[in-house]
């Protein structure tokens, strides 16, 4: 076993906020769980119309156990920190964040900080693309109204 941090017990569960956090902010932003189940869903429509032409009765069975709570998620998330060595629990109760843990949280912050520097730049691209096309689009328009008022002046 690792040695223990001596940090207070208040940066592992800020870890464990962060994290869990994290999770729900990319579960906000991008449902990706529906869009597989959809994708899934499809298959086995796919596949159930294919067995019931070959003469093969389709079966549906339904889940009996209900899906964890909230609480049986952050016990899960807890026990799989222990079992990976990022973080011990003291004697009091409270998780201690190890020198693995120490080390993956500084790596994960360095990628999401990457992560996030790679995004900002790509948006700063998609906006100034988005601004060059106005202007284009701004002096063809301006263009065309001068001539088509030159050309009603000289009507006249």
């Amino acid at each position: 076993m690792l040695p223990e941090t001596e940090d207070s017990p208040n940066t592992a569960d800020m870890l464990v906020g962060h994290l869990l956090d994290a999770k729900k902010k990319h579960d906000e932003d991008k449902n990706v769980e529906s869009e597989e189940v959809q994708h899934l869903q499809k298959g086995a429509d796919y596949l159930s119309t294919f067995l019931t032409r070959q003469g093969v009765q389709a079966q549906k069975t339904v889940a009996t156990a209900k899906p964890p709570g909230l609480d049986e998620l952050k016990k899960q998330f807890v026990k799989n920190l222990v079992k990976n060595e990022l973080v011990t629990i003291a004697d009091s109760g409270r998780t201690l964040l190890t020198e693995k843990g120490k080390k993956f949280l500084d790596q994960q912050t360095k990628e999401s900080a990457d992560r996030v520097t790679l995004v900002q730049l790509k948006n700063l691209r998609y906006r100034q693309s988005l601004a060059r096309k106005r202007k284009s689009s701004g002096r063809k328009t301006k263009k065309k109204r001068k001539t088509s008022v030159k050309k009603k002046k000289k009507r006249r």
